[in-house]
């Protein structure tokens, strides 16, 4: 590595190449791209970083009977645009703006007048008072390049939508108002027709209201016949109402006996909550208390007899045993017989029999099986016992629901009577209300008859009435069928139309994005190319003593400028890639014309500086600029742009437009590098061929 930087000349140095210099010329071009691409990239996203300022001095105005305050509505809609696209606007005063301004801390200031909202709606009132609404944009003296014209862009932008909405606004009124007066004239063509029809109607009405009037006077007739029947029917209902209310009262009383009778009983269920008499659940609980006791005791007992049972039966057997052997053990026969008497008793005890000539002893086992009987009767008393307390409550109950139903049917009884007593007493009244509608429906049967002559009548005159209104509904029909009528989406699309008759289609917007990065690498790798040769040198130190000839020479100096050329151009499309919308294929043609363009830079830029020298670097910078100038706005004047196509510069700037685009002329730029490269290191050859030539003047003193 040291050798090959060794090899390499320092520009106007006798000082060698270090490895910092290669880098920093590697970096030239990466530096100025990335520059160009932070600073550059879609400045539109970044608007939200310019403050703005509105100064609204706009009075609301009133438009049937609601306050239009347009200036506070546009004030808003700038300020709550979208923050990616929009200035960060902020609402002020006059002085404040100018002091903005004067400062540069505003970019711009938007001047609302004080009769916007006046002008802006006038065309709702007299022609003659109508007025365009205007806005005042004053930008900073220190605002940069393209920021007044973003800030008309932005201003006239919201300006005209809200103009667009007031026109749309306006349009759809005025198409509501041809549907709302073609409903109106329709409604009174159909209302003409219906009234025609229903004047017609109303005449044949008429005559079926006479026939029906006579109709209702034989009606009523027979009416005040049904009535005097409906009297007399009415005296026999009292008759039958009178005895009901006699057996009701009779049922009234016994029910109150009954009630009495299971008040009694169930009184006598409750007893007086002294022990001596607790009720009957209470006394139920006490029964079965005491058998629970009892059976206990017996059980008890049977098992006491049960022990006894076994150890008389015990003892009758020992003592049975030691009579059998009592004579042969030797004891006296007095005492043997006093074991046999014992003996026998024991017997006696265990399993019954006479005890003397008048007692008869039922014995041990005899009493355990009595009492074991007992017991077992004792058990099921108490469990009867047990039973009936536990349904002593439910006859309780069952006792003072009785009572309960009793006083109920007592009182119904009552109610049935006194029912029946005001049933007797209605039917009275009921006798004279049919007498009098037996005489309403006769003075009917004579209004219903003068009603039948008034509408013939009546019929006569509406016939008359429908002729005419037949005539009304068809003028009406005709006016109806002349006028258009809309729908909502109908309103909403031709009040657009109409409000913006013309488009020209999405707006441009000042990206300076995927259209930008062919204008930045070129502009790149030409500085890049520039800064090499402002380290390395054009035509090699030892070139006029050298042996080799002058394209070798040429090539020799070429060669480290074209690769860091090459290299450069990688760097700079890697670095310009996120601005391109291309595949891999596309890339990899942008990458291999920036790489082709960085190594003609290079050898066009050594050419420069050995034909030249310093002049060169300056017509270096001169085409730096002209590309600059072309590259930013169109309107940049004739000449330069006819200049352009003569540098080396616009190849490369048309190859990488073409791959950026889509295009198909990157052919024509490769070709045009390729011929701009040769003809570079032809004029760098004949740079060196011209410095290895002198005159023998010159050497003479070289000699001497």
């Amino acid at each position: 590595m040291s050798t090959i930087l060794n090899r390499l000349e320092r520009a106007r140095s006798g000082k060698g190449i270090t490895v910092v210099s290669i880098i920093g010329l590697i970096l030239v071009p990466l530096v100025i791209a990335g520059g160009l691409v932070w600073a550059l990239w879609n400045p539109a996203e970044r608007l939200g970083q310019v403050t703005a300022a509105i100064v609204n001095d706009d009075k609301p105005v009133t438009v049937d009977g609601q306050t239009v305050p347009l200036g506070r509505q546009l004030s808003a809609g700038l300020v709550d645009g979208d923050q990616k696209t929009n200035y960060t606007w902020v609402i002020t005063d006059a002085s404040d703006a100018k002091a903005g301004l004067a400062d540069g801390s505003y970019t711009a200031v938007v001047t609302i007048p004080e009769n916007f909202s006046k002008a802006a709606t006038s065309f709702s009132g007299d022609a003659a008072d109508a007025e365009r609404a205007r806005l005042d944009v004053t930008t900073s003296d220190r605002s940069k390049l393209v920021d007044d014209a973003i800030s008309q862009t932005i201003t006239q932008t919201a300006a005209s939508l809200l103009g667009r909405q007031l026109t749309t606004t306006y349009l759809e009124n005025v198409y509501v108002g041809f549907n709302t007066l073609h409903d109106q004239l329709g409604e009174a063509a159909d209302g003409a027709k219906q009234l025609s029809t229903g004047g017609l109607s109303l005449a044949q009405g008429a005559q079926q209201l006479a026939n029906g009037t006579t109709q209702l006077a034989t009606g009523a007739t027979q009416l005040s016949s049904g009535a005097t029947q409906l009297s007399d029917g009415v005296d026999a209902l009292a008759d039958g109402a009178t005895q009901l209310s006699s057996g009701a009262s009779q049922l009234s009383g016994g029910a109150s006996q009954l009630a009495s009778g299971a008040a009694t009983l169930y009184a006598g269920t409750q007893g007086d909550g002294t022990a001596d008499n607790p009720g009957l659940v209470g006394g139920a609980a006490r029964i079965a208390s005491g058998a629970n006791d009892v059976s206990a005791g017996l059980a008890d007992l049977s098992d006491g007899a049960q022990g006894t049972k076994q150890l008389t039966a015990a003892v009758a057997a020992q003592l049975a045993s030691l009579t059998a052997d009592c004579a042969a053990s030797g004891a006296s026969a007095t005492y043997c017989a006093d074991v046999a008497t014992a003996s026998r008793l024991a017997t006696t005890v265990a399993t019954g029999g006479p005890i003397d000539a008048n007692t008869e002893y039922p014995g041990a086992a005899t009493l355990a099986d009595g009492t074991v009987q007992a017991a077992a009767g004792a058990a099921a008393l108490a469990t009867g016992a047990t039973n009936l307390s536990s349904g002593m409550p439910a006859l309780v109950d069952g006792i003072a629901k009785i009572n309960t139903a009793a006083a109920q049917i007592a009182a119904g009884a009552a109610g049935l009577a006194d029912g029946a007593s005001k049933a007797a007493s209605g039917t009275t009244q009921l006798q004279t209300g049919a007498s009098a509608l037996a005489d309403g429906a006769a003075q009917s049967a004579t209004g219903t008859t003068q009603l039948a002559d008034a509408s013939n009548q009546l019929a006569s005159g509406t016939g008359t009435l429908s002729g005419g209104i037949t005539s009304l509904a068809s003028g009406l029909q005709s006016a109806v069928d002349s006028l258009p009528t809309y729908t909502s989406s109908d309103r909403q699309t031709l009040a657009d139309v109409v409000a913006d008759p013309v488009s020209a289609g999405d707006s441009a917007t000042v990206s300076f994005g995927t259209n930008s990065a062919p204008f930045y690498a070129v502009l790149a790798l030409w500085l890049g190319a520039l800064a090499s040769f402002l380290v390395l040198r054009p035509v090699p130190v030892r070139a006029f003593g050298s042996t080799r000839s002058s394209l070798r020479l040429a090539l020799g100096a070429f060669v480290p400028a074209g690769a860091i050329g090459m290299l450069q151009g990688l760097l700079v499309a890697v670095i310009t890639a996120p601005l391109l919308d291309l595949d891999a294929g596309g890339w990899l043609g942008f990458a291999g014309v920036a790489i082709l363009a960085g190594l003609v830079f290079a050898a066009a830029n050594q050419a420069l500086n050995a034909l030249f020298g310093g002049a060169g670097r300056f017509i270096s910078m001169i085409v730096a600029l002209v590309g600059l100038a072309t590259g930013i706005i169109a309107t940049a004047p004739q000449v330069l742009d006819q200049i352009l196509a003569f540098l080396p510069i616009a190849p490369a700037l048309g190859g990488l437009q073409a791959i950026a685009i889509g295009d198909a002329g990157a052919a024509a730029g490769v070709v045009g590098l390729v011929l701009w490269l040769i003809g570079s290191l032809a004029a760098t050859t004949f740079a060196i061929a011209r410095a290895r030539t002198t005159s023998v003047k010159a050497l003479v003193p070289a000699v001497a």
